[in-house]
Protein backbone atom coordinates (compact mmCIF):
# COMPACT_ATOMS: atom_id res chain seq x y z
CA UNK A 1 0.00 0.00 0.00
CA UNK A 2 2.72 2.46 0.94
CA UNK A 3 4.61 1.81 -2.30
CA UNK A 4 1.51 2.60 -4.37
CA UNK A 5 0.76 5.67 -2.26
CA UNK A 6 4.33 6.91 -2.65
CA UNK A 7 4.26 6.33 -6.42
CA UNK A 8 0.93 8.14 -6.68
CA UNK A 9 2.41 11.07 -4.75
CA UNK A 10 5.49 11.17 -6.98
CA UNK A 11 3.36 11.24 -10.13
CA UNK A 12 1.26 14.12 -8.81
CA UNK A 13 4.32 16.12 -7.81
CA UNK A 14 5.84 15.55 -11.26
CA UNK A 15 2.71 16.83 -12.99
CA UNK A 16 2.18 19.73 -10.56
CA UNK A 17 5.71 21.05 -11.08
CA UNK A 18 6.36 19.98 -14.65
CA UNK A 19 3.03 20.97 -16.16
CA UNK A 20 2.11 24.39 -14.81
CA UNK A 21 -0.31 25.04 -17.67
CA UNK A 22 -4.11 25.00 -17.58
CA UNK A 23 -6.73 22.72 -19.11
CA UNK A 24 -9.42 25.10 -20.33
CA UNK A 25 -9.64 28.85 -20.65
CA UNK A 26 -12.10 28.82 -17.73
CA UNK A 27 -9.59 27.56 -15.17
CA UNK A 28 -7.25 30.40 -16.07
CA UNK A 29 -9.81 33.19 -16.43
CA UNK A 30 -11.98 32.12 -13.48
CA UNK A 31 -9.25 30.84 -11.14
CA UNK A 32 -5.55 31.42 -11.83
CA UNK A 33 -5.97 34.98 -13.16
CA UNK A 34 -7.41 35.95 -9.79
CA UNK A 35 -4.61 34.29 -7.81
CA UNK A 36 -1.32 34.98 -9.61
CA UNK A 37 0.99 36.82 -9.54
CA UNK A 38 0.02 36.76 -5.87
CA UNK A 39 1.91 39.98 -5.22
CA UNK A 40 -0.09 41.87 -7.87
CA UNK A 41 -3.65 40.49 -7.83
CA UNK A 42 -6.53 42.70 -6.73
CA UNK A 43 -7.81 40.75 -3.71
CA UNK A 44 -10.83 38.92 -2.29
CA UNK A 45 -13.28 41.84 -2.56
CA UNK A 46 -12.87 41.89 -6.33
CA UNK A 47 -13.37 38.12 -6.49
CA UNK A 48 -16.69 38.36 -4.64
CA UNK A 49 -17.89 41.35 -6.67
CA UNK A 50 -17.18 39.64 -10.01
CA UNK A 51 -18.33 36.11 -9.08
CA UNK A 52 -21.35 36.29 -11.44
CA UNK A 53 -22.92 32.80 -11.86
CA UNK A 54 -19.89 31.00 -10.43
CA UNK A 55 -19.30 30.45 -6.76
CA UNK A 56 -16.73 32.76 -5.22
CA UNK A 57 -15.60 30.14 -2.67
CA UNK A 58 -13.41 28.03 -5.03
CA UNK A 59 -11.86 31.25 -6.32
CA UNK A 60 -11.11 32.43 -2.81
CA UNK A 61 -9.56 29.03 -2.05
CA UNK A 62 -7.19 29.25 -5.03
CA UNK A 63 -6.45 32.91 -4.19
CA UNK A 64 -5.54 31.87 -0.63
CA UNK A 65 -3.20 29.16 -1.91
CA UNK A 66 -1.52 31.71 -4.18
CA UNK A 67 -1.01 34.06 -1.24
CA UNK A 68 0.41 31.19 0.82
CA UNK A 69 2.89 30.36 -1.93
CA UNK A 70 4.02 33.97 -2.08
CA UNK A 71 4.34 34.09 1.73
CA UNK A 72 6.65 31.06 1.46
CA UNK A 73 8.98 33.07 -0.78
CA UNK A 74 7.73 32.01 -4.23
CA UNK A 75 7.91 35.24 -6.25
CA UNK A 76 7.69 33.73 -9.74
CA UNK A 77 3.99 33.18 -10.59
CA UNK A 78 4.89 29.88 -12.24
CA UNK A 79 6.20 28.63 -8.90
CA UNK A 80 3.08 29.97 -7.19
CA UNK A 81 0.96 27.95 -9.63
CA UNK A 82 3.12 24.91 -8.97
CA UNK A 83 2.42 25.34 -5.27
CA UNK A 84 -1.33 25.64 -5.90
CA UNK A 85 -1.29 22.51 -8.05
CA UNK A 86 0.71 20.61 -5.44
CA UNK A 87 -1.83 21.31 -2.69
CA UNK A 88 -4.72 20.38 -4.99
CA UNK A 89 -2.86 17.21 -6.00
CA UNK A 90 -2.46 16.21 -2.36
CA UNK A 91 -6.21 16.56 -1.89
CA UNK A 92 -6.69 14.39 -4.98
CA UNK A 93 -4.36 11.81 -3.46
CA UNK A 94 -6.61 11.91 -0.41
CA UNK A 95 -9.46 10.75 -2.66
CA UNK A 96 -7.40 7.71 -3.68
CA UNK A 97 -6.68 6.91 -0.03
CA UNK A 98 -10.40 7.25 0.72
CA UNK A 99 -11.15 4.53 -1.84
CA UNK A 100 -8.54 2.26 -0.22
CA UNK A 101 -10.06 2.92 3.22
CA UNK A 102 -13.58 2.16 1.95
CA UNK A 103 -12.62 -1.26 0.62
CA UNK A 104 -10.70 -2.06 3.80
CA UNK A 105 -13.70 -1.09 5.89
CA UNK A 106 -16.01 -3.48 4.06
CA UNK A 107 -13.50 -6.31 4.41
CA UNK A 108 -12.11 -6.44 0.86
CA UNK A 109 -8.35 -5.98 1.23
CA UNK A 110 -7.56 -7.18 -2.29
CA UNK A 111 -10.07 -4.74 -3.77
CA UNK A 112 -8.45 -2.01 -1.64
CA UNK A 113 -5.02 -2.45 -3.24
CA UNK A 114 -6.50 -2.41 -6.72
CA UNK A 115 -8.65 0.58 -5.83
CA UNK A 116 -5.56 2.49 -4.74
CA UNK A 117 -3.78 1.52 -7.96
CA UNK A 118 -6.66 2.65 -10.20
CA UNK A 119 -7.36 5.92 -8.40
CA UNK A 120 -3.78 6.74 -7.42
CA UNK A 121 -1.94 5.92 -10.65
CA UNK A 122 -4.47 6.39 -13.47
CA UNK A 123 -3.16 9.22 -15.64
CA UNK A 124 -6.54 10.99 -15.77
CA UNK A 125 -6.86 11.00 -11.98
CA UNK A 126 -3.25 12.17 -11.61
CA UNK A 127 -3.56 15.00 -14.11
CA UNK A 128 -6.96 16.43 -13.24
CA UNK A 129 -6.30 16.26 -9.50
CA UNK A 130 -3.59 18.91 -9.88
CA UNK A 131 -5.63 21.45 -11.90
CA UNK A 132 -7.41 24.57 -10.63
CA UNK A 133 -10.82 23.39 -11.82
CA UNK A 134 -13.97 23.55 -9.72
CA UNK A 135 -14.69 20.00 -10.87
CA UNK A 136 -11.36 18.80 -9.45
CA UNK A 137 -11.92 20.62 -6.14
CA UNK A 138 -15.25 18.82 -5.88
CA UNK A 139 -13.76 15.38 -6.63
CA UNK A 140 -12.16 14.48 -3.24
CA UNK A 141 -15.33 15.37 -1.35
CA UNK A 142 -17.62 13.58 -3.81
CA UNK A 143 -15.40 10.51 -3.44
CA UNK A 144 -15.58 10.82 0.33
CA UNK A 145 -19.38 11.09 0.18
CA UNK A 146 -19.56 7.95 -1.97
CA UNK A 147 -17.14 5.98 0.24
CA UNK A 148 -18.91 6.90 3.48
CA UNK A 149 -22.23 5.95 1.91
CA UNK A 150 -20.88 2.50 1.01
CA UNK A 151 -19.61 2.03 4.56
CA UNK A 152 -22.95 3.19 5.99
CA UNK A 153 -24.80 0.64 3.85
CA UNK A 154 -22.42 -2.05 5.12
CA UNK A 155 -22.27 -1.15 8.83
CA UNK A 156 -25.53 0.75 9.37
CA UNK A 157 -23.99 3.45 11.57
CA UNK A 158 -25.78 6.77 11.19
CA UNK A 159 -22.58 8.77 11.58
CA UNK A 160 -21.29 7.49 8.26
CA UNK A 161 -24.48 8.69 6.53
CA UNK A 162 -24.21 12.14 8.08
CA UNK A 163 -20.53 12.28 7.16
CA UNK A 164 -21.47 11.39 3.60
CA UNK A 165 -24.01 14.22 3.56
CA UNK A 166 -21.51 16.79 4.83
CA UNK A 167 -18.91 15.67 2.27
CA UNK A 168 -21.49 15.93 -0.51
CA UNK A 169 -22.38 19.42 0.72
CA UNK A 170 -18.76 20.53 0.38
CA UNK A 171 -18.51 18.87 -3.05
CA UNK A 172 -21.61 20.79 -4.11
CA UNK A 173 -20.12 24.09 -2.98
CA UNK A 174 -17.37 23.58 -5.56
CA UNK A 175 -19.54 22.00 -8.27
CA UNK A 176 -23.28 22.47 -7.79
CA UNK A 177 -24.21 19.44 -9.91
CA UNK A 178 -22.51 17.15 -7.39
CA UNK A 179 -25.63 17.67 -5.29
CA UNK A 180 -27.46 15.10 -7.43
CA UNK A 181 -25.75 12.55 -5.22
CA UNK A 182 -28.49 13.24 -2.66
CA UNK A 183 -30.59 10.76 -4.64
CA UNK A 184 -28.27 7.97 -3.48
CA UNK A 185 -28.10 9.30 0.08
CA UNK A 186 -31.89 9.14 0.32
CA UNK A 187 -32.13 5.75 -1.39
CA UNK A 188 -29.75 3.88 0.90
CA UNK A 189 -31.61 4.42 4.21
CA UNK A 190 -34.91 3.85 2.38
CA UNK A 191 -33.70 0.46 1.13
CA UNK A 192 -32.42 -0.35 4.62
CA UNK A 193 -35.75 0.85 6.08
CA UNK A 194 -33.77 3.05 8.47
CA UNK A 195 -36.42 5.75 8.73
CA UNK A 196 -34.88 7.51 11.70
CA UNK A 197 -31.54 7.74 9.89
CA UNK A 198 -33.36 9.19 6.88
CA UNK A 199 -35.19 11.77 8.99
CA UNK A 200 -32.01 12.88 10.77
CA UNK A 201 -30.10 13.05 7.48
CA UNK A 202 -32.82 15.15 5.82
CA UNK A 203 -32.90 17.50 8.82
CA UNK A 204 -29.13 17.96 8.70
CA UNK A 205 -29.37 18.41 4.94
CA UNK A 206 -31.90 21.21 5.30
CA UNK A 207 -29.66 22.83 7.92
CA UNK A 208 -26.64 22.58 5.58
CA UNK A 209 -28.68 24.13 2.76
CA UNK A 210 -29.71 27.01 5.03
CA UNK A 211 -26.15 27.57 6.26
CA UNK A 212 -24.62 27.65 2.77
CA UNK A 213 -27.41 29.96 1.61
CA UNK A 214 -26.82 32.20 4.62
CA UNK A 215 -23.11 32.43 3.76
CA UNK A 216 -24.07 33.55 0.24
CA UNK A 217 -26.46 36.08 1.78
CA UNK A 218 -23.73 37.56 3.96
CA UNK A 219 -21.14 37.75 1.20
CA UNK A 220 -23.20 38.42 -1.93
CA UNK A 221 -26.36 39.95 -0.53
CA UNK A 222 -28.93 37.29 -1.49
CA UNK A 223 -29.88 33.83 -0.22
CA UNK A 224 -28.18 31.24 -2.48
CA UNK A 225 -27.64 33.92 -5.11
CA UNK A 226 -24.83 31.97 -6.77
CA UNK A 227 -26.86 28.76 -7.01
CA UNK A 228 -29.94 30.52 -8.38
CA UNK A 229 -27.92 32.47 -10.95
CA UNK A 230 -26.11 29.35 -12.10
CA UNK A 231 -29.31 27.31 -12.42
CA UNK A 232 -31.17 29.98 -14.40
CA UNK A 233 -28.20 30.63 -16.68
CA UNK A 234 -27.79 26.96 -17.58
CA UNK A 235 -31.54 26.45 -17.91
CA UNK A 236 -31.73 29.02 -20.70
CA UNK A 237 -28.26 29.08 -22.24
CA UNK A 238 -26.59 25.68 -21.83
CA UNK A 239 -27.32 24.59 -25.40
CA UNK A 240 -25.79 27.82 -26.76
CA UNK A 241 -22.34 26.28 -26.17
CA UNK A 242 -22.99 23.23 -28.33
CA UNK A 243 -25.13 20.10 -28.15
CA UNK A 244 -23.65 16.61 -27.74
CA UNK A 245 -25.36 13.21 -27.96
CA UNK A 246 -26.64 11.79 -24.69
CA UNK A 247 -24.30 8.78 -24.70
CA UNK A 248 -21.07 10.80 -25.02
CA UNK A 249 -20.10 10.38 -21.37
CA UNK A 250 -20.66 6.64 -21.46
CA UNK A 251 -18.11 6.29 -24.24
CA UNK A 252 -15.65 8.45 -22.34
CA UNK A 253 -15.99 6.37 -19.17
CA UNK A 254 -15.50 3.13 -21.08
CA UNK A 255 -12.33 4.55 -22.66
CA UNK A 256 -11.07 5.63 -19.22
CA UNK A 257 -11.29 2.02 -18.03
CA UNK A 258 -8.45 1.10 -20.44
CA UNK A 259 -10.65 -1.69 -21.91
CA UNK A 260 -7.96 -4.20 -23.01
CA UNK A 261 -6.83 -4.55 -19.41
CA UNK A 262 -10.26 -5.70 -18.28
CA UNK A 263 -10.99 -8.11 -21.11
CA UNK A 264 -11.04 -11.62 -19.76
CA UNK A 265 -13.12 -14.49 -18.46
CA UNK A 266 -14.97 -13.58 -15.28
CA UNK A 267 -15.85 -17.15 -14.39
CA UNK A 268 -16.37 -17.31 -10.65
CA UNK A 269 -16.55 -13.52 -10.20
CA UNK A 270 -18.71 -12.71 -7.16
CA UNK A 271 -21.23 -10.54 -9.00
CA UNK A 272 -23.79 -10.81 -6.19
CA UNK A 273 -21.26 -9.71 -3.57
CA UNK A 274 -20.05 -6.93 -5.88
CA UNK A 275 -23.59 -5.59 -6.19
CA UNK A 276 -24.54 -6.01 -2.54
CA UNK A 277 -21.43 -4.17 -1.30
CA UNK A 278 -21.05 -1.47 -3.93
CA UNK A 279 -24.60 -0.69 -5.05
CA UNK A 280 -24.54 2.71 -3.25
CA UNK A 281 -21.36 3.57 -5.17
CA UNK A 282 -22.95 2.45 -8.45
CA UNK A 283 -26.05 4.51 -7.65
CA UNK A 284 -24.26 7.76 -6.78
CA UNK A 285 -21.98 7.55 -9.83
CA UNK A 286 -24.91 6.57 -12.03
CA UNK A 287 -27.05 9.48 -10.81
CA UNK A 288 -24.26 11.95 -11.58
CA UNK A 289 -23.62 10.56 -15.06
CA UNK A 290 -27.34 10.34 -15.86
CA UNK A 291 -27.94 13.98 -14.91
CA UNK A 292 -25.06 15.22 -17.03
CA UNK A 293 -26.08 13.01 -19.95
CA UNK A 294 -29.46 14.77 -20.05
CA UNK A 295 -27.88 18.24 -20.31
CA UNK A 296 -27.36 19.30 -23.97
CA UNK A 297 -23.92 20.88 -23.51
CA UNK A 298 -21.24 18.41 -22.49
CA UNK A 299 -17.53 18.77 -21.76
CA UNK A 300 -15.13 16.07 -20.61
CA UNK A 301 -14.21 18.03 -17.50
CA UNK A 302 -17.80 17.86 -16.24
CA UNK A 303 -17.11 14.20 -15.35
CA UNK A 304 -14.09 14.99 -13.17
CA UNK A 305 -15.99 14.91 -9.82
CA UNK A 306 -16.77 11.19 -10.32
CA UNK A 307 -13.39 10.10 -11.73
CA UNK A 308 -12.07 8.41 -8.58
CA UNK A 309 -15.47 7.04 -7.57
CA UNK A 310 -15.89 5.53 -11.04
CA UNK A 311 -12.38 4.07 -11.12
CA UNK A 312 -13.07 2.46 -7.74
CA UNK A 313 -15.77 0.37 -9.42
CA UNK A 314 -13.10 -1.20 -11.64
CA UNK A 315 -10.96 -2.42 -8.75
CA UNK A 316 -12.87 -5.66 -8.06
CA UNK A 317 -12.71 -6.57 -11.76
CA UNK A 318 -8.93 -6.26 -11.99
CA UNK A 319 -8.53 -7.98 -8.60
CA UNK A 320 -10.43 -11.00 -9.95
CA UNK A 321 -8.35 -11.16 -13.13
CA UNK A 322 -5.15 -11.06 -11.09
CA UNK A 323 -6.37 -13.86 -8.85
CA UNK A 324 -7.08 -15.83 -12.03
CA UNK A 325 -3.37 -15.63 -12.83
CA UNK A 326 -3.08 -12.85 -15.40
CA UNK A 327 -1.20 -10.19 -13.45
CA UNK A 328 1.87 -10.18 -15.71
CA UNK A 329 0.96 -8.41 -18.92
CA UNK A 330 -1.97 -6.54 -17.36
CA UNK A 331 0.14 -5.07 -14.56
CA UNK A 332 3.01 -4.13 -16.86
CA UNK A 333 0.66 -2.57 -19.40
CA UNK A 334 -1.23 -0.64 -16.70
CA UNK A 335 1.98 0.84 -15.29
CA UNK A 336 3.48 1.50 -18.73
CA UNK A 337 0.40 3.34 -19.99
CA UNK A 338 -0.16 5.47 -16.93
CA UNK A 339 3.43 6.30 -16.02
CA UNK A 340 4.24 6.88 -19.71
CA UNK A 341 1.32 9.24 -20.26
CA UNK A 342 2.00 11.07 -16.98
CA UNK A 343 5.61 11.53 -18.12
CA UNK A 344 4.43 13.11 -21.36
CA UNK A 345 1.95 15.32 -19.52
CA UNK A 346 4.61 16.50 -17.07
CA UNK A 347 7.19 17.25 -19.77
CA UNK A 348 5.58 20.36 -21.28
CA UNK A 349 2.89 22.67 -19.85
CA UNK A 350 -0.50 22.56 -21.53
CA UNK A 351 -1.22 25.82 -23.39
CA UNK A 352 2.55 26.20 -23.66
CA UNK A 353 2.19 28.20 -26.88
CA UNK A 354 0.52 31.22 -25.30
CA UNK A 355 2.15 30.80 -21.88
CA UNK A 356 5.50 30.88 -23.66
CA UNK A 357 4.54 34.14 -25.37
CA UNK A 358 3.66 35.73 -22.02
CA UNK A 359 6.84 34.49 -20.35
CA UNK A 360 8.91 35.85 -23.24
CA UNK A 361 7.43 39.34 -23.28
CA UNK A 362 7.63 39.46 -19.48
CA UNK A 363 11.35 38.71 -19.69
CA UNK A 364 11.85 41.35 -22.42
CA UNK A 365 10.24 44.55 -21.08
CA UNK A 366 9.76 47.71 -23.10
CA UNK A 367 7.50 46.65 -25.94
CA UNK A 368 4.53 48.95 -26.51
CA UNK A 369 2.35 46.37 -28.26
CA UNK A 370 1.93 42.66 -28.86
CA UNK A 371 0.26 42.12 -32.21
CA UNK A 372 -1.87 38.96 -32.23
CA UNK A 373 -2.37 37.98 -35.86
CA UNK A 374 -5.75 36.25 -36.20
CA UNK A 375 -5.99 35.64 -32.43
CA UNK A 376 -2.67 33.76 -32.43
CA UNK A 377 -1.76 34.93 -28.91
CA UNK A 378 -5.10 34.22 -27.30
CA UNK A 379 -5.77 33.45 -24.58
CA UNK A 380 -3.25 35.96 -23.26
CA UNK A 381 -2.51 34.59 -19.74
CA UNK A 382 -0.55 37.53 -18.35
CA UNK A 383 -0.69 36.03 -14.86
CA UNK A 384 2.19 33.73 -15.83
CA UNK A 385 4.72 36.52 -15.49
CA UNK A 386 5.40 39.10 -12.81
CA UNK A 387 7.05 41.33 -15.39
CA UNK A 388 5.34 44.02 -17.45
CA UNK A 389 3.31 42.84 -20.42
CA UNK A 390 2.42 44.99 -23.44
CA UNK A 391 -1.23 45.42 -24.38
CA UNK A 392 -2.61 42.92 -26.86
CA UNK A 393 -3.73 44.21 -30.25
CA UNK A 394 -5.69 42.01 -32.62
CA UNK A 395 -4.98 42.19 -36.33
CA UNK A 396 -5.93 40.10 -39.34
CA UNK A 397 -2.75 40.76 -41.31
CA UNK A 398 0.86 41.54 -40.52
CA UNK A 399 0.79 45.12 -39.20
CA UNK A 400 2.60 47.64 -41.40
CA UNK A 401 1.16 51.11 -41.02
CA UNK A 402 1.03 50.87 -37.24
CA UNK A 403 4.65 49.74 -36.76
CA UNK A 404 7.84 51.79 -36.91
CA UNK A 405 10.54 49.18 -37.72
CA UNK A 406 13.33 51.42 -36.46
CA UNK A 407 12.02 51.78 -32.92
CA UNK A 408 11.91 48.12 -31.87
CA UNK A 409 8.75 48.66 -29.85
CA UNK A 410 6.55 45.93 -31.32
CA UNK A 411 6.40 42.17 -31.09
CA UNK A 412 4.10 39.99 -33.17
CA UNK A 413 2.63 36.50 -32.63
CA UNK A 414 1.63 34.25 -35.54
CA UNK A 415 0.27 30.75 -35.15
CA UNK A 416 1.86 28.06 -37.31
CA UNK A 417 -1.30 27.39 -39.32
CA UNK A 418 -1.19 31.00 -40.61
CA UNK A 419 2.56 31.19 -41.16
CA UNK A 420 2.78 29.88 -44.73
CA UNK A 421 0.04 32.22 -45.94
CA UNK A 422 1.69 35.28 -44.38
CA UNK A 423 5.33 34.43 -45.13
CA UNK A 424 5.64 36.98 -47.96
CA UNK A 425 4.59 39.79 -45.59
CA UNK A 426 7.36 39.03 -43.09
CA UNK A 427 10.30 40.52 -44.96
CA UNK A 428 10.62 43.31 -42.39
CA UNK A 429 10.39 40.91 -39.45
CA UNK A 430 12.66 38.32 -37.86
CA UNK A 431 11.63 35.35 -35.75
CA UNK A 432 12.96 35.37 -32.20
CA UNK A 433 11.12 32.49 -30.53
CA UNK A 434 8.65 29.67 -31.11
CA UNK A 435 6.53 27.87 -28.54
CA UNK A 436 5.25 24.38 -29.30
CA UNK A 437 2.67 22.22 -27.54
CA UNK A 438 3.62 19.01 -25.74
CA UNK A 439 2.88 15.56 -27.14
CA UNK A 440 -0.52 15.14 -25.43
CA UNK A 441 -1.75 18.36 -27.03
CA UNK A 442 -0.25 17.35 -30.37
CA UNK A 443 -2.28 14.14 -30.22
CA UNK A 444 -5.41 16.19 -29.47
CA UNK A 445 -4.66 18.37 -32.50
CA UNK A 446 -4.23 15.32 -34.72
CA UNK A 447 -7.46 13.75 -33.49
CA UNK A 448 -9.57 16.89 -33.82
CA UNK A 449 -7.62 19.59 -35.70
CA UNK A 450 -10.67 21.72 -36.50
CA UNK A 451 -11.49 22.46 -32.86
CA UNK A 452 -7.93 22.64 -31.52
CA UNK A 453 -6.16 25.07 -33.82
CA UNK A 454 -5.54 27.37 -30.85
CA UNK A 455 -3.10 24.74 -29.53
CA UNK A 456 -0.80 25.00 -32.58
CA UNK A 457 2.75 26.38 -32.19
CA UNK A 458 3.04 30.16 -31.90
CA UNK A 459 5.97 32.05 -33.47
CA UNK A 460 7.18 35.43 -32.18
CA UNK A 461 8.60 38.09 -34.47
CA UNK A 462 10.21 41.50 -33.94
CA UNK A 463 11.22 44.07 -36.57
CA UNK A 464 14.37 43.00 -38.43
CA UNK A 465 17.52 44.14 -36.63
CA UNK A 466 15.88 44.44 -33.23
CA UNK A 467 17.35 41.11 -32.14
CA UNK A 468 14.70 40.11 -29.61
CA UNK A 469 15.17 42.97 -27.20
CA UNK A 470 13.55 46.40 -27.13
Amino acid sequence: MWFLLGLALALRLAVAWGNYGFVAIDDYEQMLRLAVPAQHVTGPDYIVETASIRSHLPKLWVYTLGQAGWALGLDDPVNQIRFIYTVLGLLGLGAAWTVWWMFQRIGKADWAIHGLAWTGLHFIAVYVSTRALIENMSMPFFTMAAALLVVYAYEGKRGWLLGSLLALTVASVFRFQAGVGIVALIAVPVVRRSWRDLAVMLAVGVAAFLVTGWIDLLIRGSFHQTLRSYFLYNLHQSSDFGVTRWWAYLGMLVAASLPPLLVGRYRGFPWRQYGSLLWPLILIVGAFVALHSMVPHKEDRFMIPVVTAYLALLAPLSAHLVRAGSLGWRGVTFLAINIGVVGLIAAVPTQNNTIGVVRWVGAHPGYRALWSVRVSAEPYPIGYTAGPTPPLHETHDVPADSVDPGRCEDVMAIRSDFLAELREDLTAWEEVAAFKPGWPERVVIMINPKHNTRRNPVHLFVPTGCGGGS
